[in-house]
């Protein structure tokens, strides 16, 4: 949401620009959620990426066998990623994507044209 903010801030006057030469607040509004949502899924494909690096990386964590002298590899842990799993990661990180990036749209999308090509 902060970076959103920033962004807002920092196009200012893109935003002025275009609402002088025509786009209504929802056009405003749109771009910025879109925006949103792009940096929302970059963040849970790197995340999903990541966590199929890390159970790749990791392997077997053995556990009972030092113990019990056992070879076999039965008492270890096996890290696995459930689908299920990531699909509610996927409904969260949606969730929460499209509410961080609302604050920030819509705060965009009421700035008034000339104030906004005003603003420094």
């Amino acid at each position: 949401m902060n970076i959103l903010l920033v962004s807002v801030d920092e196009r200012v006057r893109e935003v002025g620009l275009r609402m002088a030469l025509g786009a209504r607040r929802r056009h405003i509004l749109w771009q910025f959620l879109a925006e949103a949502l792009v940096v929302t899924f970059c963040g849970g494909v790197f995340g999903v990426l990541l966590s199929y690096l890390v159970v790749f990386l990791v392997g077997p964590i053995p556990m009972l066998g030092p113990l019990f002298e056992d070879t076999s590899g039965k008492g270890d842990l096996r890290m696995q990623i459930d689908a299920v799993t990531i699909a509610v990661s996927w409904v969260a990180l949606t969730t929460v994507g499209l509410l961080a990036g609302v604050v920030p749209a819509l705060r965009a999308s009421r700035l008034d044209p000339t104030q906004a090509l005003r603003y420094e």
